[in-house]
């Protein structure tokens, strides 16, 4: 993907924030080994993207991470992309707003647990231990990122979907 792809992938700018800075290492990135690319605003470090590939098209999302607890650091969560078990303060909650042209309908977000390092593909990567009766090697692997991959294009789906509508008062 081009740099005006990503930029253009992204379907739910603000007027506001409607400037992507993209990561510093854009052009060292190895599109065919990503399952997404999520980096963070270097600028605004609660800003974060995500943009794959969905049937061809690049599509992305602007997310903003909710600031984490300090007295929840000892749980455990686990991110919503790449199904690992990590400490609290490892995983956040980031929210996406809805793209809509309804001014009413702009507080419509949608609210995902990802790792806060946006680093879902060097985990799938990762060797699991093995047992005497898990498939190999490259099948767990493969299984991991078709997961990770699923997960993604149905989050960025769900984000560019139209929300519920606005019911009037009275």
């Amino acid at each position: 993907m081009s740099r005006d792809e990503v930029r253009g992938a992204i379907m739910n700018l603000d007027a506001v924030g409607s400037k992507v800075r993209l990561p510093a290492r854009f052009d060292e990135v190895a599109w065919d080994k990503l399952d997404y690319l999520g980096w963070r605003d270097p600028r605004a470090p609660l800003r974060a993207y995500l943009v794959t590939d969905i049937d061809g098209t690049a599509s992305g999302a602007l997310l903003r991470q909710n600031p984490n607890r300090a007295e929840l650091g000892g749980r455990a969560v686990m991110c919503s992309l790449c199904h690992f078990m990590r400490r609290f303060n490892e995983v956040a909650l980031f929210a996406a707003p809805r793209p809509s042209a309804d001014k009413r309908q702009r507080l419509s977000t949608l609210g995902i647990l990802v790792c806060t390092d946006l680093d879902c593909v060097t985990k799938v990567h990762s060797v699991p231990v093995l047992g005497p009766l898990d498939p190999p090697l490259d099948e767990i692997i493969q299984a991991r990122r078709e997961g990770l991959r699923m997960r993604t294009v149905s989050f960025l789906r769900s984000v560019s979907s139209t929300p519920r509508s606005v019911r009037g008062r009275g």
